[in-house]
């Protein structure tokens, strides 16, 4: 199996993303991602989408999104029409972007492409016509910016990208999916939302409807880390930025970001980044 790279589409390591519409008459190989995901929307026609050796129908209106270390290809197309986005997500959604706020933006981004490596492969989300004219515009600006010259292009192309994830975000309609996405989704969104507020793991855990024992496991597993350190890295997150983008006195910035007590989040918040938060304040 051949890895991509994403310099094989593009050498501009200023702007790791790639935009493309693409059409199969016959089989794609099957391939993997060595260093960037990729967002594809099924324009037209039908294929039999095979995903680390199991297959299943795509067509006309199925999102997906096939992460790193995944294979794939496409057998038997029948007038498949596509669009490929590929980017590397650090860069298409920085860390304190607030599309993380959104339970469909975790399910499609982030747990769809974990879960396609270690179980049946299913587009789980199907834009309906009414759905599909709200993202063709979108799709159709984005890859035309992208390959234009202009001045600005980039930033163009990277708010047409994002206005497009934060559509397609909210069109995925968790509670109708399967539950080990909808759970999951749903308690990390309610951590991205409410952690300025005194909310305990098993706040977190009522959310998702697993016992605790089981929505560990699977969370850690998905995110690579465990709920209470997702929790305290999100907290830190939004302190850092508040720190850098206000005045507030560190005691306020604590209690706003979910420390009842300024001298732990002080202690937390060198470990994490290696500096007290006036000394980040100040060199930030």
């Amino acid at each position: 199996m051949q890895n991509m790279k994403l310099s094989y589409f593009t050498n501009d390591d200023s702007f790791p993303l790639f935009i493309q519409f693409g059409r199969h008459d016959i089989p794609l190989f099957v391939h993997g991602h060595e260093d960037f995901y990729e967002l594809v929307t099924v324009l037209d026609g039908s294929a039999e989408h095979v995903v680390d050796g199991e297959s299943s129908i795509i067509r006309k209106g199925d999102v997906f999104v096939i992460g790193n270390g995944i294979s794939h290809g496409f057998e038997s197309p029948d007038g498949l029409r596509i669009c490929n986005i590929m980017y590397r997500p650090e860069m298409l959604f920085p860390g304190d972007s607030d599309i993380r706020q959104l339970p469909g933006f975790h399910a499609l981004f982030l747990l769809e492409p974990y879960l396609s490596s270690t179980q049946h492969f299913q587009s789980r989300l199907r834009l309906t016509p009414s759905d599909m004219a709200r993202v063709m515009p979108l799709i159709n600006a984005a890859e035309a910016e992208y390959t234009t010259n202009s001045p600005g292009r980039k930033t163009m192309v990277l708010s047409l990208v994002r206005q497009l994830a934060v559509l397609l975000s909210r069109l995925y309609d968790c509670p109708t999916k399967p539950r080990e996405i909808s759970g999951i989704a749903d308690a990390a969104a309610f951590m991205e939302t409410s952690f300025a507020d005194s909310i305990a793991i098993s706040d977190v855990i009522e959310k998702s409807h697993y016992s605790q024992r089981h929505f560990i496991r699977l969370f850690s597993a998905a995110y690579g880390m465990t709920p209470q350190r997702y929790l305290l890295d999100v907290r830190i997150r939004h302190a850092s930025a508040m720190l850098k983008e206000s005045v507030l006195p560190v005691t306020e910035v604590a209690l706003r970001c979910g420390f009842d007590d300024s001298n732990y989040f002080s202690r937390v918040f060198r470990k994490y980044t290696g500096r007290s938060p006036s000394e980040y304040r100040t060199q930030n």
